[in-house]
């Protein structure tokens, strides 16, 4: 106030300086910090410490979950080897049990074979013996026949017989020899 009407006498557009409202200004300066501090500081710092807490849980989820996705993709990677080795054995397993099923049928159709074969052969043997007992017959009713007629006489048909069945067994035993 002192100095306020020296200064507006000097110089109308002088910067006057009051003591008095520098006094107003400091106090209502402190009376706003006062507020700001008691009212909004609080406030917006447990905001800020809350978004940080947030973030930082975030983060932690994140870092957890990038965990249990490598452990999960390890697990998935370990049953796909497991399943491939698996599928590799029921495969070789499928394979041998093939290959033995074809080994057993191969080795029943070769002894059906043989037994088809031995069987032909027994039935072939079967019919030449009666087709060469047959033979034996009608060549000694020949025989038989034919010596009665050249003889002109009646020939027991039995002792006769029994001279063409010896001499036909000699004949093919040499033949057989031979």
């Amino acid at each position: 106030m002192f100095f306020a009407p020296l200064a507006a006498e000097e110089n109308p557009f002088a910067l006057v300086v009051d003591p008095y409202w520098i006094l107003v200004s400091i106090i209502q300066f402190l009376i706003l910090y006062w507020l700001l501090r008691r009212f909004l500081w609080g406030p917006v710092t447990a905001a800020l410490e809350d978004r940080a807490r947030r973030i930082r849980e975030g983060l932690d989820l994140a870092e957890a979950s990038k965990v249990e996705r490598e452990r999960i993709k390890q697990e998935v990677e370990e049953l796909l080897m497991q399943a491939r080795r698996e599928a590799a054995a029921i495969a070789e397993r499928t394979t041998k049990a093939a290959e033995a099923a074809a080994a057993d049928l191969r080795t029943q159709a070769k002894a059906d074979a043989d037994r088809v074969r031995e069987k032909g052969r027994e039935d072939a043997q079967h019919l030449h013996d009666q087709a060469l007992a047959q033979l034996r017959t009608e060549v000694a009713s020949m025989v038989v026949l034919a010596a009665s007629r050249i003889l002109g006489k009646e020939i027991s048909a039995d002792q006769n017989r029994a001279l063409i069945e010896r001499s036909l067994d000699e004949a093919g035993a040499e033949l057989k020899q031979n």
